[in-house]
């Protein structure tokens, strides 16, 4: 994928906007990564506290946010950056108010073709990814540590940022020897919905694959209920390498390997070590995986997983969206194809050399089914055996709709109709039952029968060519794409062998983080955390 490009114009005018919203928040200090070859900002980049184990990733769009207190921490921060060369930077020479623009240099090797092709100190690439595998119970920690890091998640519709919700949590973990989602636990020090962004009430319903009012298109997501970053959790494929992740992926230690085909593209850097940079293939007839995977070169320790998957076949259901051109993009960027889902999850050495969580973040498109503009609210009439269809605006030239614009279903079958009138009020119209028929007879009987109660379960109304002023058609159901992304960002980590995990204020993790029954550990709540929120409206 590619990072949002600024050109010369519009990366100045970004960086004066950006400086008359931070001169009003003078308790950070702010900056915005840049390549130094291509002008593109740097996403997902780690900014840390130089020998301190506390730090931040950078944003989608490169930027980042540092508390001033962290200036008695230590003078220098380090960042560091999958392909990029380690820079050191003293915070003194970070200037208050304004964004600070760092420029990284891109590091790392081509191979040469002919290593390529064949293979690295005799090993193939899919034998350098099956040895990663099998060393994962020794590169990651296998006894108890915990990870403290800022969560959020939030939809992207029209290149903003909407449904913003914040967190800082402590994840508490027995080691990988355990299986992540049913061994670990979680606390919540912190959580808010982040006002300053738009709420739209509508897409933050949980997923709704009966209702279909909002679907991640062409796929099922698992654990549908609610609670996004349990959600996140679920899609860890190096934490959860022993179980069923995400599809192509599924199980990383058995149906990765096999499933997926390896190319060794070059040797790089990341946090000073070597890494080998290796591309990943999956293909049927209806999907095409692209991605890579970054294998240090002496331990064989997974540093990370860069995992999206595309649709290959034009699917149907964007007939129905308002939006259609949101198929070909992530919310931020453009896409030549359709993605259905991007996965990034990075992994860096801490304590005890053992590799720990830097950042994890799961993009997946939405379907929502907005309710109709232009409504109507069908009722049966006992007294002269008719259907009354109320209305919840005015139609546009009412003279051009025609009896057969209307459809009247019982189970499968269309009922016929004699006829229709407007009420004086042009807003509820009649429809007369053709009693004609005796099979259609004996169908009306059954549903005017006053002990039915007026509740017919499987009687239907259905229209056809019958509008408002602005256009909208009656019981018309709009479907627009928005973008979803969760992420988790480590901002300390450490070991906790021989020592019990903490089981007060335990996250319910079959509640939805906001809900009233989630406890809300304060007390963990240090000031070394801090969110990294975003800044609004990134589209403009």
């Amino acid at each position: 994928m590619g990072r949002i490009v600024f050109r010369n114009y519009f990366f100045l005018l970004f960086v004066l906007i950006a400086t008359s919203s931070f001169s009003q928040r003078e308790d950070f200090i702010f900056g915005q990564l840049v390549d130094s070859t291509k002008n593109e900002t740097i996403p997902f980049a780690s900014i840390r506290i130089k020998d301190k184990a506390l730090g931040v990733i950078t944003n989608i769009d490169g930027t980042f946010k540092i508390p001033l207190r962290f200036k008695k921490l230590g003078n220098i921060i380090e960042i560091s950056c999958m392909g990029y060369m380690t820079k050191e930077v003293l915070m003194e020479d970070l200037i208050e108010g304004q964004s600070n623009i760092i420029v990284l240099r891109p590091g790392g090797f081509q191979l040469s073709e002919a290593v390529v092709s064949t293979k690295i100190r005799g090993l193939t690439a899919k034998k350098i990814v099956k040895i990663a595998v099998n060393n994962i119970s020794q590169n990651y920690p296998s006894e108890n540590f915990e990870i403290v890091g800022y969560y959020r998640d939030y939809q992207v519709k029209n290149g903003n940022y909407v449904n913003l919700n914040e967190a800082i949590i402590n994840v508490q973990d027995p080691g990988f020897a355990t299986k992540d989602i049913l061994d670990n636990e979680y606390q919540l020090y912190s959580y808010s919905k982040n006002l300053d962004f738009e709420v739209d009430p509508f897409a933050r319903q949980p997923y709704d694959y009966i209702g279909r009012n909002k679907i991640v298109p062409n796929a099922r997501m698992r654990n549908d209920g609610g609670n996004e970053f349990i959600t996140l959790r679920l899609h860890d494929a190096i934490r959860n390498y022993g179980l069923e992740s995400f599809s192509f992926i599924d199980s990383l230690s058995t149906h990765f390997i096999e499933n997926h085909q390896f190319r060794i593209l070059r040797k790089t850097n990341f946090n000073k070590e070597r890494v080998y940079e290796i591309d990943l293939t999956y293909e049927d007839n209806n999907y095409r995986v692209e991605g890579k995977i970054f294998i240090n070169t002496d331990g064989f320790a997974i540093h990370k997983l860069d995992y999206t998957l595309f649709k290959r076949r034009q699917p149907l259901f964007y007939r129905v969206a308002e939006n259609a051109n949101e198929r070909f993009t992530d919310g931020f960027n453009k896409t030549n194809r359709e993605m259905l889902y991007h996965i990034q999850i990075e992994y860096a050495k801490g304590a005890g050399d053992q590799m720990f969580l830097n950042y994890i973040s799961f993009y997946n498109k939405i379907l929502l089914k907005r309710p109709a503009i232009f409504k109507s609210k069908p009722s049966i009439d006992l007294e002269d055996n008719t259907f009354k269809i109320r209305l919840n605006k005015f139609p546009a030239k009412p003279h051009r709709i025609k009896l057969r614009d209307f459809k009247v279903l019982y189970g499968n079958e269309s009922l016929p109709l004699s006829k229709f009138d407007f009420l004086e009020d042009e807003r509820t119209i009649v429809l007369y039952p053709h009693l004609k028929y005796k099979r259609a007879q004996d169908k009306y009987k059954y549903i005017f029968m006053p002990e039915k109660g007026l509740q017919i379960p499987n009687l239907k109304f259905t229209y056809r060519n019958i509008k408002d002023s602005l256009g909208n058609e009656l019981d018309e159901r709009k479907g627009e794409y928005i973008h979803q992304y969760r992420e988790f960002f480590t901002q300390e980590a450490k070991l906790r062998p021989n020592q019990e995990l903490d089981t007060l204020g335990l996250m319910q993790k079959v509640l939805p983080l906001d809900n009233v029954l989630q406890p809300i550990k304060k007390e963990g709540l240090k000031k070394e955390y801090w969110k990294n929120t975003p800044l609004p409206n990134l589209g403009q």
